[in-house]
């Protein structure tokens, strides 16, 4: 899982990574496009480009982590990522565009190579310098996203190492084209161009299925969608998700969800529970870079609690004193302090011989509950499964599953 943002250092922090790309892209990018015109290489411009796309795609990360808090308004109603991917959009076919013409003019090159009309390329040792020096700096910024994805245990920024060492490669390919130039083998600095000019379209279209789905609301997979919304659903003292939304910025996405909780949830222990939520789905979803949570409680009042029994006699049942022994277990839900839905449900770990109380708590932790009435005290691994689950732990007396209702009712 990755580690906090507050537990890391500055250097190692995604806006110090994105800023830090987006100065040695910039540099790059001009620098290519400058010599480009003045050798003449069309390889080294469509590299140019191939940087310009890595621009795109950090300062899109940029905007995300600077202002994926700022709050929607009535001209822009869901907020501004929307209005930055159509940007992005734009962007991306500007990127196809250039790719084509680099396309375009490496096979008119090529084509007048075989008909002996050869393509000048100017080479010189500065021009050689100056390529190996800006292979050597991309290599450094591949080898520092390498280390600092691997301790900050980011898959982000790792999958970031790994198509800046895409980008060496495809510089090393001009670096060997001016070579070639200057043996007069011309025709490489055309062909390495049509190579890299695939690798642009590729990073244009990239830029444009990131920026696409994000305007349709689909950032990650359906199937992956409803996973995340089910273990939300799913976790403790969460009642209704109001709204779900997720978001994207280059390659970091975003959660932002409205949930109803239990009301008897004390508010001391909200912040705890948007803690432990966020570490579960960080967890399960390592793509996800931040998860913003706000949570309400809902205006009926809602509990749901559960009950060994000893035997199914609807609400005249016998609570069984011993909590993993219970056969059956009573779950009742009460609204406004009357038992709104009843069921008896048959113990699934009766007969396990070791760990059965833990296996039990884990099971009623999966119905949502809310309180456990129980006639003894828990041992100590069923009461932390529960106190982890923010479940209340009541001891009672009563020994008929009518007294436990009119005990619960008048709390």
């Amino acid at each position: 899982m990755a580690t906090s943002n507050s537990k890391l250092k500055i250097y190692e922090r995604p806006l110090f990574i994105n800023i830090f790309l987006f100065i040695v892209n910039t540099g790059l990018f001009i620098l290519k496009l400058i010599f480009a015109y003045f050798t003449n290489s069309l390889a080294l411009q469509a590299d140019a480009f191939d940087n310009l796309t890595d621009i795109v795609m950090v300062i899109t990360s940029l905007i995300g982590i600077i202002y994926t808090n700022k709050k929607p308004n009535e001209k822009f109603p869901y907020g501004y990522y929307r209005l930055e991917n159509i940007v992005s959009l734009i962007i991306s076919i500007f990127i196809f565009f250039t790719a084509y013409t680099i396309i375009r003019d490496s096979i008119t090159e090529m084509t007048n190579f075989l008909q002996g009309d050869y393509k000048a390329i100017i080479v010189s040792p500065f021009i050689i310098t100056i390529l190996v020096i800006s292979i050597v700096i991309s290599f450094l910024t591949t080898l520092y996203l390498k280390l600092i994805g691997k301790k900050a245990e980011s898959e982000i920024i790792e999958s970031e190492a790994t198509e800046k060492l895409m980008d060496n490669f495809i510089s090393l390919t001009v670096l060997f084209g001016f070579i070639g130039a200057y043996f007069n083998i011309d025709i490489l600095d055309s062909i390495f161009g049509l190579i890299i000019a695939l690798f642009i379209i590729k990073g244009g279209y990239d830029i444009f299925i990131t920026s696409t789905k994000t305007l349709l609301d689909a950032v990650i997979e359906f199937n992956k969608r409803t996973e995340l919304i089910q273990l939300i659903k799913n976790f403790p003292k969460v009642r209704i998700i109001d709204n779900i939304e997720i978001r994207a910025y280059g390659k970091y996405n975003y959660v932002e969800a409205n949930l109803e909780l239990s009301k008897d949830l004390p508010l001391s222990k909200v912040d705890l529970l948007k803690k432990k939520l966020m570490n579960e789905i960080k967890k399960k979803f390592p793509v996800i870079f931040k998860i913003v949570i706000s949570t309400r409680t809902p205006e009926i009042e809602m509990t749901k609690i559960a009950v060994p029994l000893e035997n199914n006699n609807g609400l005249d049942s016998k609570v069984h004193e011993r909590y993993g022994e219970a056969p059956y277990f009573g779950i009742l839900e009460f609204r406004e302090g009357d038992v709104s839905k009843f069921e008896v449900l048959s113990n699934e770990f009766i007969d396990e011989e070791k760990r059965k109380g833990i296996l039990v708590s884990d099971w009623l932790s999966s119905k949502n509950i809310d309180k456990i009435y129980t006639g003894m005290k828990l041992k100590r691994g069923p009461k932390l499964v529960f106190e982890n689950s923010f479940i209340e732990i009541i001891l009672t007396e009563k020994n008929k599953l009518n007294g436990i209702i009119e005990q619960e009712k008048s709390q």
